[in-house]
């Protein structure tokens, strides 16, 4: 490998994401990972990530990794698998100091690194001028403002599928376990307690984050934009209408922009 890379890392409460992204940026608005490698955790999936990474071999100074997590224990995981694995490879824990765009709350370091992460993209994207929404559909779904000044204004935080559906099953006695990995909506109307409970659960979702979104715009004169990301994102932004478009892998282009921000703003910096 004859360039040098830095991997963009998305810790969630379920997954972990690594997007590799090339050490300097393209001239495009928002920076697009060239390999993302998807791990499970909590299973134990990491050859998943081994495998990944046997197309970037190891060699000393050619890469970075800089992780934003909201879940500590699989950072320790992850950290004590690359110094393991990848020792001669820094790692940086990014935080709310090194965001590049306003966080207008009283405490930014309390906020979801993830949050402000998909922020800054979405600042990227943003008409200039205008309200950005920013909908992440996960573990939790967060649906979270800018500002027409581009400063996050902070947002809501809900329940997603996954935690709705495990809720029914766990704290009742007679409703099963669903699926909800869903690639069409699910019928309204069930006929049976699993397509019942696949209906309240989807479309409960789909009237939440509806709700929050005008609520949310109302604030504004002008209408935001809207961008949707996460797992089940495609097809949510798909039933949102408006001017709601899907951004596949939003977080991690926020990371790899906030990344590329402070190698511009740092001039101490140590590529070997």
């Amino acid at each position: 490998m004859d360039r040098h890379y830095f991997f963009a890392v998305d810790i969630g409460n379920t997954r972990i994401k690594c997007g590799r992204f090339p050490w300097q940026p393209s001239s495009a608005r928002l920076p697009v990972p060239e390999q993302v490698i998807s791990i499970l955790p909590a299973t134990g999936q990491w050859s998943a990530l081994e495998e990944g990474l046997k197309s970037v071999p190891e060699q000393p100074g050619t890469i970075t990794w800089w992780i934003a997590s909201v879940n500590r224990s699989a950072t320790t995981e992850l950290v004590e698998f690359l110094r393991l694995r990848r020792a001669s490879e820094k790692v940086f824990l990014l935080t709310s100091q090194e965001i590049p765009i306003p966080v207008s709350l009283p405490h930014p370091d309390r906020v979801g690194i993830d949050r402000l992460a998909a922020a800054v993209a979405a600042e990227a994207l943003r008409r200039p001028g205008y309200p950005a929404i920013v909908v992440d559909v996960g573990t939790a779904i967060t649906v979270d403002v800018l500002s027409p000044q581009g400063s996050f204004e902070g947002g809501a935080i809900a329940c997603g599928p996954g935690i709705a559906a495990r809720a029914l099953y766990e704290f009742t006695d007679l409703l099963p376990q669903i699926d909800t990995l869903w690639t069409s909506p699910p019928p309204p109307i069930g006929r049976n307690t699993q397509e019942a409970m696949a209906a309240g659960v989807f479309w409960g979702m789909v009237g939440t984050v509806r709700e929050l979104i005008s609520r949310q715009a109302s604030n504004f004169s002008d209408q935001p934009d809207v961008f949707v990301t996460g797992g089940g994102g495609a097809l949510l932004a798909s039933l949102l209408g408006g001017s709601a478009q899907y951004v596949e892998h939003l977080t991690l282009s926020g990371i790899a922009l906030t990344v590329y921000h402070y190698l511009a703003h740092h001039t101490q910096r140590d590529d070997s």
